[in-house]
């Protein structure tokens, strides 16, 4: 049997977070991460390195898009999927592109869309190796 697939949730909120988690958490051979700002999520990213890394834009301390750009260093082949309540659909998916792997996903609809979009992601990295 494979090693289970690590993802990291980053919100500042902690209720995002735990919802987030408890969703994903029912996926089997998934193995779920938290941390709460962008500092946070790049020294957890550094100590367990994330297949895919699940982070709000709008943080305090280190916004998404900088720790999206530190993830780039840190561990380059983790997978980013930025989520927010803050932008327009077009202006985060452009910011996906520019900062992230071109995955974005409104906080409104993380309920019905994140589960979808992370085993795709990890079913096309399957593919690639």
């Amino acid at each position: 049997m494979s090693a289970p697939a690590k993802i990291l949730i980053v919100d500042d909120q902690q209720f995002v977070r735990r919802t987030l988690c408890s969703v994903l958490d029912r996926q089997p051979n998934w193995k779920v991460y938290e941390a709460e700002d962008g500092i946070a999520a790049v020294d957890r990213a550094r100590e367990i390195r994330p297949d895919v890394v699940v982070m709000d834009i709008v943080m305090p301390n280190m916004s998404g898009i900088a720790a999206a750009y530190e993830l780039r260093q840190v561990v380059p082949e983790a997978k980013v999927i930025l989520i927010s309540g803050h932008y327009t659909e077009e202006e985060a998916a452009l910011l996906a592109r520019l900062f992230g792997d071109g995955n974005f996903i409104e906080k409104s609809q993380t309920g019905t869309k994140l589960v979808a979009t992370i085993s795709r992601i990890l079913l096309s990295e399957s593919r690639a190796l």
